[in-house]
């Protein structure tokens, strides 16, 4: 899931470009990385598809630093990928490593594949609140941490962790057969 700063795109002086991640991934990292740890929240407008059909692309996500210990399965989370790119998938497993470290097992709602773990020290921030578009120029507000959205969320992590697995299994099984 790709993501813009919409920060950035209402302060911007008429006729600037929208901010770019194309060959900025570093420093546009660097920034909301800064943003986050110094305790504030972030806000940017999502403009990938793996996250669909729960985000669509136009939404605007609020985004915080939380406790590595307070994430839970289905939360969505902003993290760095091994390429030092952004990325914002939902929480499938979380689990302690040998050394006491907290690791993340990812996946966008849309893809079939896991992305690779990611370590505690890779998360930037967790999803809070959604702003999605409504009609007559109106917005509807997700609160994320409500009762509702945890229960779907933790439901929609459990769907991509079983449809991750029976894809797999039935692609070794039918690969057998023929």
């Amino acid at each position: 899931m790709f993501l813009r700063n919409s920060y950035l795109d209402k302060h911007a002086s008429v006729g600037a470009k929208p901010l770019s991640m194309r060959g900025q991934q570093p420093d546009i990292l660097r920034l909301f990385e800064d943003i986050l740890h110094d305790g504030s929240s972030l806000r940017v407008r999502v403009t990938g598809r793996s996250m669909s059909p729960f985000l669509m692309g136009g939404e605007v996500l609020i985004i915080r630093q939380e406790p590595r210990p307070s994430l839970c399965m289905g939360d969505l989370i902003l993290f760095r990928n091994k390429h030092d790119f952004p990325i914002l998938h939902r929480i499938i497993r979380k689990r302690k490593a040998d050394d006491g470290t907290l690791c993340f097992l990812t996946k966008g709602d849309a893809l079939m594949a896991f992305d690779e773990e990611i370590h505690g020290d890779s998360v930037l921030g967790k999803v809070l609140r959604i702003e999605r578009p409504a009609q007559f120029g109106k917005t509807t507000h997700i609160d994320m941490d409500s009762l509702l959205y945890k229960s779907m969320n933790f439901l929609n992590a459990l769907l991509g962790y079983f449809k991750n697995r029976t894809y797999f299994f039935l692609s070794r099984v039918l690969t057998k057969r023929t």
